[in-house]
């Protein structure tokens, strides 16, 4: 039977979002009373003016992401940076989270992780072109050899709000454009797939970033029409739009449930894997070359 795929609208793609975090819940059942939080911590000066800061967002799985994490050029190597991921790394504690989770380049801050006990689990090469991502996690409910500058107790850590999050975001975005400008502003990917009433039974929700980096957000497809190819002709059109878009390969993250389905479309490169994420399960990091390279 030929379904209509048609590009999603703002509300589509919502929806095809839920419907794939309801799948993932159904796997991974939530840990109760956990729920998504977000947190942003700062250090200023006498005046008020941010010196550094990072924000925090824990999942309802119980795992934290650290994010944005910068501090103003005349102020680095004076303890700040790890003041503040200290005092992240506790809040997610306090939260009960068992793992945190940070991404950096190799122009950021990849030693800086290392020294306070993150370890890579995945290495993305070429995006940005000439560079590399690495993906680092740290184990939170165990006993991890770190480094620990003796003065980050000098540094007062406190509450940020929207404005220092965008604020944050702003200056790591100039930060990183100084070594790897984008080429280009984020695409945004949304495919659905209707039936012959119009009601969505599988959609994809993706995008290409300025650097040319690939993500899928969400792919779904109603239980009675999974095993017919519908997810596979999603796949190939978001790698169609992708390649379109600046994309010489698709990047994603599976999970020991789906990563059959990923092998069996092309994604035959594991770039990294992190067992016990989400808890009892294990993720892979995977990739497929793009047009010429296939």
């Amino acid at each position: 039977m030929l379904f209509d795929m048609t590009p999603c609208s703002e509300e589509d793609a919502e929806y095809i979002e839920e419907q794939a975090a309801r799948v993932f819940d159904t796997i991974v059942p939530p840990e109760e009373t956990a729920g998504e939080e977000e947190f942003v911590y700062k250090v200023t000066d006498e005046k008020g003016n941010l010196l550094g800061g990072c924000i925090l967002a824990v999942d309802k799985r119980k795992t934290a992401s650290i994010f944005d994490l910068w501090v103003e050029e005349a102020y680095r190597c004076k303890g700040i940076a790890s003041a503040l991921i200290r005092e992240a790394e506790k809040k997610a504690r306090e939260l009960g989270c068992y793992l945190a989770m940070v991404g950096t380049f190799d122009f950021q801050a990849k030693p800086f992780y290392e020294n306070r006990g993150y370890t890579v689990n995945d290495i993305m090469s070429g995006v940005p072109k000439g560079h590399e991502h690495y993906f680092m996690t740290k184990r939170l409910d165990r006993t991890v050899m770190e480094y620990d500058p003796s003065d980050t107790d000098k540094y007062e850590i406190i509450p940020g709000g929207e404005e220092d999050a965008e604020f944050l975001s702003d200056r790591l975005r100039r930060h990183d454009e100084v070594f790897a400008p984008r080429e280009h502003e984020y695409v945004s990917i949304g495919k659905k797939i209707t039936d012959g009433n119009g009601r969505i039974i599988a959609g994809l929700v993706g995008g290409v970033d300025g650097w040319n980096g690939t993500d899928i957000d969400a792919l779904w497809v109603d239980e009675p029409y999974r095993r017919q190819g519908i997810g596979t002709r999603l796949l190939r059109e978001f790698e169609r739009e992708a390649e379109e878009n600046g994309a010489n390969a698709a990047f994603i993250e599976v999970y020991d449930w789906n990563v059959g389905f990923f092998r069996k479309n092309g994604y035959e490169t594991v770039t990294g894997s992190l067992e016990d994420y989400p808890r009892g399960h294990t993720m892979y990091c995977m990739q497929k070359p793009l047009g010429p390279a296939r």
